[in-house]
């Protein structure tokens, strides 16, 4: 709460009419703390022009952190299906001291699969995580990489390397991309490909939330995807190839206002209060009162109308003046 001693003049067209002094106590009438609100959107788009929709005109695509959130959600986008921000998009190697930026992509990849291979011509595919490869190894004592030609699961080969070597092979260069490449035998029909230590990590979120909160459908590990659609008639969650289309839902942080009532007490003078000229000039001069003194918040003023159609009226000679005199202003 801020306190402000204000002077007002009144003004009516044939002059200087009335001249206050007081003491206003005016609420702070926002809160320091954003909520979140929902806004849904009946575009049919796929997964990543959805996240840039929402990211350019909001602030991202929805995260749903709990079951009160998730209602206001379902509330929010009625009977559709609709992308959220969640989704299986963030590349980790397994040797996680690397924190290398380097790719080296083969056409429409990467996929949906969760782990990744290299081929004989140094292009990564994702491929699922079950298939069985041979793979590389990272030997750290020697300083070299090594083809281990067993056929594994991406799991099994990562244990395999930690357990004989060091880790599965991490790539931070074109050069060691190349010089991997080397390790693989040549196959005219069908290049061989390996295991490297890259995978996608766990589910996460489009605005870096770490909200834990999912209600996941009934789903056949043949049908995973990476990223997430929800299901407002069943209320559940399903993954969806990101190419898919649907409509999505948008989130964006909010300060909440707050209504609060002060009263001002003006001394009788000739000047009709009631006249809706008059209250505006005293609105206008409260708001410049509060800016020249440092009254930054955004604030709006309005009159409260009484139950008799007036916004004056006339009190009791002995009734006490009237301020706020706590941090929370009654509201009246």
């Amino acid at each position: 709460m801020k306190s402000l001693l204000i002077q007002i003049s009144v003004m009516k067209k044939h002059g200087l009419l009335l001249v206050i002094a007081g003491l206003l106590a005016v609420c702070d009438l926002q809160s320091d703390q954003t909520i979140q609100q929902f806004r849904y959107v009946g575009l049919m788009k796929n997964w990543n022009d959805a996240q840039t929709y929402c990211r350019e005109r909001f602030s991202d695509l929805a995260t749903i952190q709990n079951s009160a959130n998730s209602t206001k959600a379902w509330q929010a986008a009625g009977t559709s299906k609709f992308w959220i921000g969640l989704f299986n998009g963030t590349w980790k190697w397994s040797e996680d001291t690397t924190s290398s930026l380097f790719t080296r992509w083969s056409s429409y990849e990467p996929g949906g699969g969760n782990c990744v291979t290299v081929n004989k011509y140094g292009y990564w595919s994702t491929n699922d995580c079950e298939e069985l490869h041979q793979f590389l190894c990272y030997h750290g004592e020697a300083l070299r990489n090594v083809l281990v030609d067993q056929k594994m699961t991406w799991s099994d080969a990562q244990s395999y390397c930690r357990s004989k070597y060091t880790d599965l092979s991490s790539i931070r260069t074109y050069e060691e991309n190349s010089a991997m490449t080397l390790l693989l035998p040549y196959n005219y029909y069908w290049p061989d490909i390996a295991w490297i230590g890259l995978y996608r990590s766990d589910w996460v979120w489009s605005d870096g939330s770490s909200a834990s909160y999912r209600v996941w459908a009934t789903q056949n590990s043949i049908e995973q995807a990476n990223c997430v659609m929800a299901d407002s008639s069943s209320g559940t969650w399903s993954q969806r190839p990101c190419s898919e289309n649907y409509t999505f839902l948008c989130s964006t942080e909010v300060i909440p206002s707050v209504m609060k009532s002060v009263k001002i007490r003006l001394k009788a003078g000739s000047a009709d209060l009631n006249d809706p000229v008059v209250q505006e000039s005293i609105l206008q001069q409260l708001k410049q009162r509060m800016e020249d003194q440092g009254v930054t918040e955004e604030v709006n003023l309005r009159w409260k109308v009484q139950p008799e159609g007036k916004v004056f009226h006339q009190e009791d000679k002995t009734a006490p003046p009237s301020v706020c005199k706590t941090d929370t202003c009654d509201t009246t």
